[in-house]
């Protein structure tokens, strides 16, 4: 995700495209997804893997004025609860479109972080990359 997002200069769009990208490796890799749904809560808290990441990107955001966040930890919580509610939920539902449920979980958490409906909708209809770099990188 930081080699995908290097080069995005606006920290809450770095957040949104990793975020979104997440979101559909639920359906890309679903025996992952598995483990990262059963062990979410203890990864959430790590040093390593994505929440470190969404941490960076969420206090980047706030200090840059993009998000407005009161608790930078209860920001994560909500980003990961969000994130393990939406690879649950593409398990349950394997007809679920995955880009637009995504999409959607974004757009408000990005609502909840102080943005307009407008800019949340803008950030979330953004290209993301091309998610075989994606694949090449979990393989």
């Amino acid at each position: 995700m930081d080699q995908l997002t290097a080069d995005i200069d606006d920290p809450a769009v770095a957040y949104a495209q990793s975020l979104r990208m997440t979101g559909r490796l639920h359906r890309r890799y679903p025996q992952l997804s598995r483990v990262l749904l059963n062990h979410g809560l203890e990864v959430a808290y790590s040093d390593r893997g994505l929440a470190p990441r969404a941490l960076r990107d969420i206090r980047t955001a706030a200090a840059a004025g993009r998000f407005e966040v009161e608790d930078l930890d209860l920001a994560l919580a909500m980003t990961v609860g969000a994130q393990l509610a939406l690879g649950s939920l593409q398990h349950a539902q394997p007809d679920r479109d995955d880009a637009k449920s995504s999409g959607l979980v974004v757009r408000g958490l990005l609502r909840h972080f102080g943005m307009t409906a407008d800019e949340a909708a803008r950030i979330c209809s953004l290209d993301l990359p091309d998610l075989d770099m994606v694949d090449a990188a979990v393989r």
